[in-house]
Parts: C-alpha cells; sequence; structure tokens
C-alpha cells in the first residue's frame, strides 16, 4: 500500500476496486460502470445513464462516497448543496451541476498539490 507521509485521505487518490462507487440504476441494478477516482467519477458521469445518476442523487450516494471514502468534505458538501436547492432537477441539469463542482474541485486540488510541491501521487490498497 502506497500512501502518503501523513497517512491522511487524499481526494486524488485511487482507490481499490472494493471501495469503488459502482454506478447503479435501483438498488441491486448494476449498470456495469465503476470507478476509483474523483477524475474517474467526473468521466464517467458524463456517460452513465441519467436512471444511475437520479437514483444515487437522490439517495445522497454521490456525496457519501465522497465524504467516507475518498476523504473529501469540501466537495461532498458543495454537491450536497445542489441536493438541498433543487431536490427536483432533471437528470441532465443534476449531471451537469455535479460534473462542474467535481471538475472544478480537481482543478483546485491539483493547484494546490502543485503550489506545495506534493507531486505524490497515491494508490491505496
Amino acid at each position: 500500500m502506497v500512501k502518503s507521509s501523513n497517512d491522511t485521505k487524499n481526494p486524488l487518490n485511487i482507490v481499490p476496486h472494493a471501495k469503488g462507487f459502482h454506478f447503479c440504476m435501483a438498488v441491486g441494478d448494476y449498470c456495469g460502470v465503476s470507478v476509483h477516482s474523483l477524475e474517474e467519477f467526473s468521466e464517467a458521469l458524463q456517460h452513465v445513464c441519467s436512471e444511475a445518476i437520479l437514483f444515487h442523487f437522490e439517495r445522497g450516494d454521490f456525496q457519501n462516497w465522497i465524504r467516507d471514502v475518498i476523504g473529501d468534505n469540501e466537495l461532498a458538501q458543495k454537491i450536497d448543496d445542489i441536493r438541498m436547492c433543487d431536490r427536483h432537477l432533471a437528470a441532465e441539469s443534476c449531471r451537469r451541476e455535479i460534473v462542474e463542482r467535481v471538475r472544478a474541485r480537481i482543478i483546485q486540488l491539483e493547484s494546490s498539490r502543485m503550489v506545495s510541491g506534493n507531486k505524490d501521487f497515491n494508490i491505496l490498497h
């Protein structure tokens, strides 16, 4: 297992398959897409079916995974804010809002990493 020297979660890390986000259209109805990082999550959101987006968005699954597995409370809150502001977003509007916030956060985290000089890329097992 490779970890950062302070042994804390880095939101840019790749997580093992068992801790990945597995998109479903309903409970037990896996749609064949799993992701293991914020970057993969951002990409998958653009292509996964709208039923999966709404299913997970309405349950709060995205922010729970981002907070508990990825370790990014700030991004989890930003996604939760979408949910709290407009609970009846159409699937495509929901998709756009989440992708925009995830991408912006990735850019922010990468910029912070470059400024601090920490260019390590970590894979957690």
